[in-house]
């Protein structure tokens, strides 16, 4: 069994940001033994992202990626599973009713372009995340496993805790490490 890990978001191609996401991914799929075959920073371009998570999905058995899960334009992951896997969207409202709960614990509203986050996979499964706004999502396509997760260092290492890694124990049993 191996592993592809792509982080997405043009801010990660440029001389500011380190990608610490995929290290910690890194880590989890290394303690239960899963060789990680491919590492990937891709901009956000949505045919640059479609042809990147194919080339994955071809080649590995588990594909992470991280990133683009926000609400604005250029978070484009949701846009480029659906149409890498040929996947249908639909609201959530469950999802917009956390945001805007989310939004009013601070006293704020909600901006519009949040119910984006929203947007989920038909048929597949959602995954809350209790540390920010942007669900993540565990999609399966000919028997490949696709973890999505946000970038935000913090939620990402919640739900990699909550939902990655006890997958992962289920899926090749107790941790190497």
């Amino acid at each position: 069994m191996n592993a592809a890990i792509i982080a997405i978001g043009s801010e990660m191609l440029g001389p500011t940001r380190v990608d610490t996401n995929s290290l910690k991914i890194t880590s989890a799929l290394e303690d239960f033994g899963v060789a990680v075959s491919r590492k990937s920073v891709v901009g956000d371009r949505l045919d640059d992202l479609v042809d990147e998570i194919r080339h994955c999905v071809a080649r590995a058995d588990i594909i992470v990626t991280t990133g683009g899960l926000g609400p604005t334009e250029d978070d484009l992951t949701r846009e480029a599973l659906a149409k890498a896997f040929n996947l249908k969207r639909e609201l959530d409202s469950s999802i917009v009713e956390r945001i805007e709960k989310r939004f009013a614990a601070r006293g704020w509203k909600m901006p519009e372009v949040n119910k984006r986050q929203a947007m989920v996979f038909v048929g597949q499964t959602t995954l809350r995340n209790d540390r920010g706004t942007a669900p993540g999502f565990f999609l399966t396509s000919k028997e490949k496993n696709i973890w999505v997760f946000p970038g935000v260092p913090h939620e990402l290492e919640w739900m990699l805790e909550t939902y990655f890694m006890p997958w992962l124990q289920q899926k090749v049993g107790t941790a190497k490490r």
